[in-house]
């Protein structure tokens, strides 16, 4: 907001949130890219503050110390984990950057090579996705543990003699069931895909966007909010997902500038307007004349079945795309008057 407007209530907002976080970079999971590359690096974008770039540097570093050779993955939660998650794919971003801002290309290598098996091992042949990968990170262990989002921490064994760097199995744990496509995990491969074809031009991530894209639109209900879980379309849980559908519709409208097919750019970017009008229309208070609540409040977000409520993925990505919408269409006004 501070970048759009210039005005210094919205500066010294985020620079009091930012102060929270500086400092414990090497102390974050895998969502260091999450965390400071939305506060620090868009600062130092922003202030080119010389403390704002190191910190976006050290997020960089630390899902550097993530990542295991053995899987080419960034693993979720600690270093030398057994697990990674379609989440990751956003936390990249900071690494993409990373490489640009420092000129040193293993930030792009580290990026590209989690990028690739998690197309592999985390989209499926349709364009669903699942949302968890458990492998072998090296020492052959035979107890695994499942944690994540408001689910609480599991640990079993696994008896197997899978070589190092194998995978052990998959499952969603935020979804409906191990085998089905949380809708916000699908919505992460996509804006991830796409900003990681953006950052690399590489092909292949660019076609896995596409598919799971297309996986998604062909998935919507009629008002565009994805349910909570593709598979249970409210049979089971009568939960939407608001936020899930905030990012479908910016990562829609980023991949529309980039696939090479008109008609694919043109329909996504029908359906990035389409799925966030209905969110103002149907999601964003007030939502009636005898709504009370404050004005600008993204309802029916859920983090995990059957919480529902706001949620701040849901209000940032709302807000990314809205403000990209309105870049676009002055463009394309600009360009009309041009050619006029």
């Amino acid at each position: 907001m501070y970048a759009r407007t210039h005005d210094e209530k919205y500066r010294r907002w985020a620079e009091l949130w930012n102060s929270r976080l500086l400092g414990s970079e090497s102390q974050q999971n895998h969502d260091s890219g999450f965390l400071y590359y939305y506060s620090s690096v868009l600062g130092f974008q922003q202030t080119r503050s010389p403390q704002l770039e190191q910190s976006g540097l050290q997020a960089a570093q630390r899902l550097g110390q993530l990542f295991n050779p053995q899987t080419h993955l960034i693993a979720a939660w600690e270093v030398n984990g057994d697990d990674s998650i379609v989440d990751t794919m956003m936390n990249l971003q900071v690494l993409w950057w990373a490489s640009e801002q420092t000129g040193d290309p293993k930030w792009r290598e580290l990026g590209l090579q989690h990028a690739r098996k998690a197309a592999e091992w985390l989209v499926r042949p349709d364009g669903s996705v699942a949302q968890s990968v458990h492998f072998n990170p090296g020492d052959g262990r035979q107890r695994v543990e499942l944690r994540g989002g408001s689910t609480r921490s599991v640990s079993f064994d696994l008896p197997n003699n899978n070589a190092s760097g194998d995978l052990l199995f998959i499952h969603t744990h935020q979804g409906f069931a191990a085998g089905t496509t949380w809708s916000r995990g699908a919505a992460w491969a996509l804006y991830g895909f796409t900003q990681a074809s953006a950052a690399t031009h590489d092909a292949r991530f660019l076609a896995t966007a596409e598919k799971v894209a297309d996986y998604i639109i062909s998935e919507l209900p009629e008002d565009g909010v994805p349910w909570f879980d593709f598979d249970d379309q409210g049979v089971h849980y009568r939960n939407r997902d608001s936020s899930a559908a905030a990012i479908i519709a910016g990562g829609l409208l980023k991949l529309s500038r980039q696939t090479v097919d008109k008609n694919k750019a043109a329909r996504y970017r029908e359906q990035s307007r389409r799925i966030t009008q209905s969110l103002i229309d149907r999601y964003l208070t007030p939502v009636g004349s005898g709504d009370s609540s404050p004005a600008g409040i993204l309802r029916h977000g859920c983090g995990t079945r059957p919480a529902d409520g706001m949620l701040i993925y849901g209000q940032y990505y709302l807000l990314e795309t809205l403000l990209a919408l309105e870049d676009n269409e002055k463009k394309s006004s600009g360009s009309s008057g041009g050619a006029q």
